[in-house]
């Protein structure tokens, strides 16, 4: 009697865990939101949220799955919003880590990742201006923007963006 329960217990562990699981691959999207990451299988079919507040290592496990493993991590010494971390996916994205927890990220040159509004370096002012409603306005960088709780930079010319970020960072105005 106890060895067709164990295998009836077995099959449904497994049978639940393939179904349930979402597990990252080089193919699938992720995209930058203000409140975080969404990642999108290749397919559509699984996807899975990683907002403000992710730990560490669940946050780096599932991009690594996307990603690879070359990974820049840093410390960066001066940053007004206190002690933090920085994890650099480069292609890819720069994160930013308060207490062990993912606080905010930044895209810059070279950087492949939209956001869910289809935001994204590179990107002309035209084609930026049209996404969502624009609030410009200037500072020690220069031109800044705010769009739906996502920042960003202008290049020197306006034509296009140059970098974008939103959450804790470590920008000096």
């Amino acid at each position: 009697m106890r060895i067709p329960l164990l295998i009836v217990s077995l099959a449904l562990c497994a049978g639940s865990a393939s179904a349930d699981q979402y597990w990252p691959a080089p193919d699938d999207i992720v995209t930058a939101g203000a409140t975080g990451l969404t990642l999108q299988s290749a397919d559509g079919t699984a996807g899975l949220d990683l907002p403000f507040g992710t730990g560490f290592q669940d946050t780096m496990r599932s991009l690594i799955g996307i990603f690879g493993h070359d990974v820049n991590v840093s410390f960066p010494q001066e940053c007004g919003a206190g002690p933090m971390v920085s994890a650099r996916l480069p292609g890819a994205i720069t994160l930013m880590f308060e207490s062990d927890r993912l606080a905010g990220w930044f895209l810059g040159e070279g950087d492949a990742i939209t956001t869910a509004t289809g935001l994204r370096v590179g990107v002309s002012t035209a084609t930026f201006a049209s996404l969502d409603a624009v609030a410009y306005f200037e500072s020690g960088l220069g031109t800044e923007f705010e769009s739906a709780g996502i920042y960003g930079l202008l290049t020197e010319d306006g034509a296009s963006v140059d970098a974008i970020w939103t959450g804790a960072n470590c920008i000096f105005r």
